[in-house]
């Protein structure tokens, strides 16, 4: 091969890269805000709710919502991290 279709080749592996790293990116901030939103009408429902028992399975739910959401984040801030380098 000659020169200039090898680093075609990598020039084109590298932004295919680059460009699932965005697109990844983009799809984590939809999913980050969707959680977000379901974690605060956990919060108001379990502000409302009288019942222990559903009340103890709120807690749950909105642990469980709070826990994905801050994996969620620090992905989000490795991906960001890993886009500057």
């Amino acid at each position: 091969m000659k020169i200039k279709k090898l680093i075609r080749k990598a020039e084109s592996y590298l932004d295919s890269d680059e460009r699932d790293r965005k697109e990844k990116k983009k799809y984590l901030k939809q999913v980050l805000r969707k959680l977000s939103d379901h974690e605060k009408k956990l919060q108001a429902r379990l502000v409302d709710e009288t019942d222990q028992d559903e009340r103890a399975g709120l807690e749950k739910k909105l642990a469980l919502v709070h826990a994905q959401r801050k994996k969620g984040l620090r992905l989000q801030k490795a991906l960001m991290d890993q886009s500057k380098e």
